[in-house]
């Protein structure tokens, strides 16, 4: 455990609930109590603080006005002279001129965190965002990654020291992500994601009015940008009254009971924990073959993997599915086991905090 008393600053791009930052608040959660949290959100947007878990001491930062690169990196060096933490945590490219300031001020202690890219970055890496990562990232205490691609992008990209290059696993709560008793009916094709261009959910929704079945649903839990341009969507394509958007929900553990299957639609995407959410609530789950996911599911879940872009490909993965229950529910229960073996929380997020304690004692 990390030792009491200890304070830690986190910038993050923004601060609603994504990947990073629910995996930040569960690692919060096993800190030591006596650890203390400030969080700077660029965007000012903050919903994940809600899922913080209780006895988490947190403070949340004003965001800066926009400024220019090098003003930003002088305005975060400034801050971490106010703030004075024994560690600063930043994630993505969102964050990067934290980097930058810490650098310029002389501060080492910055585990830099990568867990994915926006649309910008889908298909191709911009030349001046890997130049800046390449003279930035050498200098930080640690760069944490949770997917396979990811390392090996940070290692012949961004030339990270292999000493300094952390690939570590997402993990999931076995005990709160637990198979349903029941099977749902009618059948519901489930996603959780933020509505935004690089999920790519309007290829779920036109996959989802391709399939055969007339009873099934298609779910969105979350909400975003994209909400009104796919709700039309969803409603000329003909399955407006089949399509369900239950936008933000705090806790989606309940929501995966009620799914039939998991689907996920994503442009880009690293090593998704809503894939493991899903493999954890014994779903199968059809998705496009994005980041790490066609090794985080079971063997017997890959031929529901699909390419990129592949409308038609993405529903006969989902008619597969909600045509045989039986498959479906015997490829849902081996994904439940590779959790079991590979991604529990317990083994997973305890790599996560030795990481951490090892900087901060250093």
């Amino acid at each position: 455990m990390i030792r009491s008393g200890r304070h830690i600053l986190h910038v993050f791009p923004g601060f609603d609930a994504g990947g990073s930052q629910v995996r930040a608040v569960q690692l919060m959660g096993r800190m030591s109590g006596g650890t203390r949290h400030s969080i700077l959100a660029m965007d000012g947007r903050t919903g994940c603080v809600e899922r913080v878990p209780a006895g988490v001491e947190v403070e949340l930062l004003p965001p800066p006005s926009s400024l220019s690169f090098f003003a930003m990196s002088g305005y975060m060096r400034s801050l971490l002279e106010r703030k004075a933490p024994d560690a600063v945590m930043t994630y993505n490219w969102g964050a990067i001129e934290m980097v930058l300031g810490a650098r310029r001020g002389g501060f080492t202690k910055v585990i830099h965190h990568e867990d994915g890219f926006g649309p910008e970055e889908a298909d191709r890496k911009l030349r001046r965002r890997n130049w800046i990562r390449r003279i930035l990232l050498r200098k930080v205490a640690a760069v944490a990654v949770p997917s396979q691609g990811l390392a090996e992008l940070a290692r012949a990209a961004w030339r990270v020291p292999s000493d300094k290059l952390h690939y570590l696993p997402n993990g999931v709560d076995l005990d709160r992500f637990r198979p349903a008793s029941t099977d749902s009916s009618p059948p519901v094709v489930g996603h959780v994601g933020h509505l935004r261009p690089e999920k790519n959910q309007q290829l779920l929704i036109t996959a989802f009015a391709r399939c055969r079945s007339d009873s099934a649903r298609l779910r969105l839990i979350g909400d975003g940008v994209e909400r009104e341009r796919l709700a039309s969507l969803a409603s000329s394509l003909g399955v407006g009254e089949r399509v369900e958007f239950l936008g933000e929900v705090a806790d989606t553990a309940s929501q995966y009971e009620e799914m039939t299957v998991f689907a996920l639609s994503s442009s880009t995407e690293q090593m998704p924990l809503t894939v493991l959410e899903a493999m954890a609530a014994g779903l199968p789950v059809v998705s496009t073959d994005v980041g790490d996911v066609a090794s985080m599911v079971h063997g017997s879940n890959r031929p529901l993997v699909c390419p990129r872009e592949d409308e038609s490909a993405l529903a006969e993965a989902l008619d597969r599915i909600l045509g045989d229950p039986g498959l479906g529910r015997d490829v849902g229960l081996a994904n439940r086991r590779k959790c079991e073996d590979e991604f529990g929380s317990e083994r997973c997020y305890g790599a996560w905090v030795e990481l951490y304690e090892r900087i901060l004692a250093g």
